[in-house]
């Protein structure tokens, strides 16, 4: 038996985990920067600690749990749907000198 027989991923492996945690961090961020005013915010941060902590990552506190958990999400997007590894202001920077 190898040393490696965890349960834990390292990664996302499908579409429908993808979307999952999509959605998680969408609603963990959106709690984040109402600064504690949605409904069970204190709450959904424990969701995210649970998710990444399926895929081997820690973290101390909110911020770094989702950035964790987007981390994650940045590897399946540049592995299974084709995006570039490079953040929407890098994009858009590319036509700053464009007239």
């Amino acid at each position: 038996m190898s040393q490696n027989s965890s349960k834990k991923k390292n990664s996302i492996t499908s579409l429908d985990e993808y979307y999952q945690l999509s959605q998680l961090y969408s609603d963990a961020w959106d709690r984040v920067q109402s600064g504690g005013t949605g409904a069970g915010y204190s709450g959904i941060h424990y969701e995210v600690f649970n998710a990444i902590r399926k895929y081997g990552s820690v973290a101390n506190g909110r911020d770094e749990a989702l950035s964790e958990l987007k981390k994650l999400l940045r590897e399946y997007e540049t592995k299974h749907l084709g995006a570039k590894d490079q953040s929407d202001e890098e994009y858009l920077s590319k036509f700053d000198d464009v007239e």
